[in-house]
């Protein structure tokens, strides 16, 4: 082997710096270009993502500024018309019928039937004399929602205890009640000491009648009453006045005085329901007839009603228990007969306040009819208020079974108690709107 001089050697190393030296400068040059690459990716990435946020946002601000403008057109239009900025206002009517209409979808079928009666204090609740309201009172009251409760001399002791009797039996009813008082209870002396009233008291003339009213009126009110059955439209017995032919005094002689009178009670708050159409006679002790015209009836009796009815205070009106054949061609009470009530009172002399009927407790429904019978056919004849039924439970029961059965519909339950409710809720509209 030749020998390597030092020459050669120092030759030798220096080359393999160099090589060294080129192989580290590769790899540096390698690793800045893939630090440059990673570089230049990562400043792409960034600006895609960047450009993809602007983007995005860019688009929303778009969506929001196309929703802003929307909401800001249809603003304008709702806006624009005058009407909707103003607050609708409702009349008193509108409120009353909302009041009853509503009212009436949520009662029910037993509630609404048990509207339509007016009984005694001890039809009410079984007992023999009623002269407090206790819970007998709350509990029948519970299940006979009833529409109204007439009380009697019985049940009048002194102010006092009859203001309370009725304010606590008002308080005790689902719904506002009648508290009734009739003319003939409301004339007897001791009611009339005990309520204040002067019993020698003389109504003459339409003057004396109102003045009578006002202050009869005024004491019930007071003391709880808001119906009275009155005024009598019959003639006063031994009036001075001139009878016509059929016996009856002419119409003139009474009619100052029941105008005068039921619009005293008017101007007291107590509704007036005058009675009894178109003409009374005995009917406790049996059926009663009258054999006068249609036209006697007409340029008579239906005159005076007419006058009554016309003005306006009277609320109710009574209707009798007398049979007219010659205008209903059969011998049905008027009471229960549809051509008196719907055709006559109604139809005739436009009446369309509350019929209301005599008593039917009298011997001339109950010598015909029972007590569920007398009961429909006084609903279906247009009557709205059935007063003193024989038996209350009978007549309450026979109107659900004819309900039940289709005979009469709950709509024309309904159509009374419509007519019942618009003066039993008048008072509540009158406070919504204000009405003094």
């Amino acid at each position: 082997m030749s020998r390597i001089d030092d020459q050669d050697l120092d030759e030798l190393r220096l080359a393999r710096r160099q090589k060294r030296k080129r192989a580290e400068l590769t790899a540096y040059i390698i690793l800045i270009t893939i630090c440059v690459v990673i570089f230049v990716a990562a400043g792409v990435f960034i600006h895609y993502i960047g450009a993809r946020i602007t983007q995005k946002k860019t688009v929303e601000k778009q969506q929001e500024a196309a929703e802003l403008q929307t909401a800001q057109e249809e603003s304008a239009v709702i806006e624009t018309p005058e009407e909707s900025k103003e607050a609708v206002e409702y009349s008193e009517e509108d409120i009353l019928r909302e009041i009853i209409e509503g009212v009436l979808a949520e009662e029910t079928i037993e509630d609404k039937v048990a509207g339509l009666f007016i009984i005694t204090p001890e039809q009410l609740t079984g007992v023999e004399t009623a002269v407090k309201a206790g819970s007998g009172t709350q509990e029948a009251l519970a299940q006979y929602a009833v529409g109204g409760i007439t009380y009697f001399p019985k049940n009048i002791k002194s102010t006092e205890q009859i203001s309370e009797m009725l304010d606590t039996t008002s308080s005790m009813s689902k719904y506002p009640l009648f508290t009734v008082l009739s003319d003939q209870a409301g004339t007897s002396d001791a009611v009339r000491q005990m309520l204040g009233l002067d019993p020698e008291t003389a109504i003459s003339d339409e003057k004396t009648a109102l003045e009578a009213a006002d202050s009869f009126g005024a004491e019930l009110y007071k003391n709880g009453f808001n119906l009275c059955i009155a005024p009598s439209m019959e003639p006063v017995e031994g009036d001075s006045q001139e009878e016509g032919e059929d016996g009856q005094a002419d119409s003139g002689d009474i009619e100052g005085m029941a105008l005068g009178f039921s619009r005293g009670l008017a101007e007291s708050g107590v509704s007036s329901c005058p009675y009894v159409f178109p003409i009374g006679a005995d009917t406790l002790s049996g059926p009663s007839s009258n054999e006068i015209s249609r036209d006697e009836l007409v340029v008579g009796r239906y005159e005076l009603f007419k006058k009554l009815i016309d003005e306006g205070t009277c609320a109710a009106v009574m209707v009798s228990n007398v049979s007219f054949p010659s205008v209903t061609g059969g011998d049905t009470p008027a009471s229960l007969s549809d051509i008196m009530i719907t055709d006559e009172l109604r139809g005739t002399l436009g009446f369309d306040g509350v019929v209301i009927t005599s008593p039917l407790n009298e011997k001339a429904i109950t010598d015909s009819y029972t007590p569920a019978e007398a009961a429909e056919a006084a609903i279906k004849a247009g009557a709205d208020m059935l007063y003193i039924p024989d038996d209350f439970a009978a007549a309450y029961e026979g109107i659900l079974e004819s309900v039940s059965a289709g005979h009469i519909t709950e709509d024309r339950i309904d159509e009374s108690l419509r007519r019942i409710y618009r003066i039993k809720y008048a008072n509540s509209a009158d406070k919504i709107t204000g009405v003094n």
